[in-house]
């Protein structure tokens, strides 16, 4: 169904639109929450559930709300034809049609969050878990069009983009920790605050996950 390059999709004006509201709000979600993990870190029990539990499923939140909003552009697809036709169902008419689902990606997503860290291998590769989280909802998303479309479709990609997209995850991994020791160092000395490493890291990394995603949904077809 794709129809566009990567780099007509990296620029479409509703991928830009959606990919500067992402970071936005990925670089204030990781602020403010990493003030509010300081304020309650002398509680344990408290801190522990919002570090391994908040965290991962504020984390699915904006994943989620980016492909919503960059809908059906990420898939290559515009929603009009040349005569200014709609040939795509609208985001509300795929919500309409599979009315609770979205609730339900929720919950599969934060599944894959909360177990995937137990795997031994993902355990050493942390920086998967994301790009997983972030295809399986655009998986999802692409099911539900084509259901409705009635079309034929697979949500498997090439081995080729599979392999661009693991060694792509854990450099991006890599250069979000270095991007994070970096600037979050500095901005700690300078500004005198505390754990801005993990934020500066963790934001690089949610926001690393737009090229990756790209790859993984202009490969469906």
């Amino acid at each position: 169904m794709s129809g566009m390059s990567y780099m007509e999709v990296l620029i479409h004006p509703t991928i830009m639109l959606a990919t500067f509201f992402y970071i936005i709000m990925s670089i204030g979600f990781e602020i403010s929450y990493q003030l509010f993990l300081n304020k309650i870190s002398h509680v344990s029990g408290s801190y522990w559930i919002a570090k391994n539990m908040g965290t991962p499923f504020f984390h699915v939140l904006l994943l989620i709300a980016f492909i919503y909003m960059s809908y059906p552009t990420l898939f290559g697809i515009e929603a009009y034809n040349s005569e200014g036709e709609r040939i795509i169902p609208s985001l509300s008419q795929l919500l309409s049609a599979k009315r609770g689902q979205t609730m339900k990606m929720i919950n599969t997503l934060f599944i894959i969050s909360v177990i995937l860290p137990i795997i031994p291998m993902f355990k050493r590769l942390l920086a998967l878990i994301l790009p997983l989280q972030a295809i399986a909802a655009s998986a999802i998303l692409y099911g539900w069009l084509n259901q409705i479309m009635e079309s034929e479709y697979s949500i498997f990609p090439s081995y080729t983009s599979l392999a661009l997209i693991i060694i792509i995850s854990i450099i991006a991994g890599q250069l979000a920790k270095v991007i994070g020791m970096i600037i979050g160092g500095s901005w700690n000395t300078n500004f005198h605050t505390h754990d801005m490493e993990k934020v500066i890291y963790k934001s690089c990394l949610l926001i690393f996950q737009i090229p990756i995603l790209l790859i993984y949904t202009l490969s469906l077809s």
